[in-house]
């Protein structure tokens, strides 16, 4: 088991039972494996700033940190096929290519876009660009084909999302695909402070020949070997009220709601193409935020939607951020105000701790975005 994560504000390995310190006394946030394990890239900053810009590289074999840029978005991504690495500078993408003598190479390949994401070949970027300054413009979708090093990237219109005449959309999430490449899903997004509320999820054809709305939601996640894409429905920006858990086929307009009345589901993951993880809790809209019920994980059968408990924390303890790899389930416990534990189950136990005081992650009205301090290398 290996995994990066943030204590005390420092980048921290563990490797199995052992851990080691990357850092000291730094501000790192949003630490993200290479496909290969050698590499771990994260944002630094200073102590004072919540929003750390600095693009830095850490090389496991050589233990070397190594500066790329600033002023870089969390929203940077390793190719899944090569030791490549996407960024974005305000609206412009660069992809920096780690050579075998270990320099770096950066070129700017995509300007003045609003999203990206790695096509599955590793070739390339799927690139989302408003059409216009028009809050209600269309949302072009390009595909920026990287070539070799000295060669232009080559940039094809891949589809146009239609925007009504009444609609705000400004940008788009990042896009993931199903197993198969053949379709991928991705939010429309509305202004900052609308999306907080209410993202529209679509999903579109790998050929671009088929596009369809599905929900207003807020995180999504296909499922290992299906074209079956689950997700988090409910308008409102609070986690833990109207959220219900939903699983839908790519091509099928009907779907499967898995929430019971008087419950709200948050983080999950699947297990397989038959059952999902979710972090689940008692809706409770009358108490105070920091009041309200705290959330343990439960077992999901995808067909039927019968599901049974996965965790049982301790009183005043949450249980979050499901992972399963490896036929081991992960999870994040929230144990007290100011930091979290990493735990694990193999399905013999209840749950063990593996990863003790990680730094809190920050949250917005009950969601909380561990990824800013944990991150699971897969294999």
């Amino acid at each position: 088991m290996l995994a990066a994560f943030i204590r005390n504000d420092d980048l921290w390995l563990k490797i199995d039972k052992q851990e080691r310190r990357l850092t000291n006394r730094e501000y790192i946030r949003f630490p993200k494996w290479s496909k290969d394990g050698s590499w771990i890239a994260y944002l630094r900053g200073r102590k004072d700033s919540r929003n750390p810009d600095e693009l830095w590289l850490y090389h496991l074999p050589t233990n070397k940190h190594l500066k790329v840029k600033e002023e870089v978005s969390n929203h940077f991504q390793w190719s899944p096929r090569k030791t490549e690495l996407s960024f974005m500078i305000q609206n412009d993408v660069y992809v920096l290519t780690i050579e075998p003598s270990e320099t770096l190479s950066i070129r700017l390949v995509a300007k003045s876009i609003e999203n990206f994401s790695w096509l599955p070949s590793g070739d390339g970027l799927l690139v989302s660009k408003k059409k216009n300054q028009l809050l209600n413009s269309d949302i072009l979708l390009y595909q920026v084909m990287l070539g070799k090093n000295q060669q232009e990237p080559v940039i094809n219109h891949f589809y146009t999302v239609p925007v009504g005449s009444n609609e705000i959309v400004v940008s788009t999430s990042q896009f993931k695909w199903s197993h198969d490449h053949r379709w991928l899903s991705f939010l429309l997004v509305p202004t900052a402070s609308v999306s907080a509320d209410s993202n529209t999820l679509c999903i579109l054809s790998a050929d671009g020949k088929l596009f369809r709305r599905i929900d207003e939601i807020d995180w999504f996640r296909w499922a290992p070997k299906k074209n079956i894409l689950a997700y988090i429905s409910g308008t409102g920006r609070e986690a833990n009220i109207n959220k219900q858990l939903r699983a839908i086929q790519a091509t099928s307009t009907k779907g499967l709601v898995y929430t019971p009345d008087g419950l709200v589901d948050g983080d999950f993951t699947w297990k397989n193409d038959g059952w999902l993880f979710v972090s689940r809790l008692v809706e409770d809209e009358q108490a105070p935020l920091h009041l309200r019920p705290l959330p343990s994980l439960f077992k999901v059968n995808a067909s039927t939607g019968k599901a049974k408990p996965a965790s049982y924390p301790e009183l005043n303890e949450g249980d979050y951020a499901p992972e399963f790899f490896n036929r081991q389930l992960f999870w994040i416990s929230n144990t007290n105000p100011r930091t979290a534990d990493v735990m694990f189950s193999d399905g013999r136990n209840v749950g063990k701790h593996w990863i003790k005081n990680i730094t809190l992650a920050s949250s917005y009205y009950g969601k909380w975005n561990w990824q800013e301090v944990f991150s699971l290398y897969r294999l």
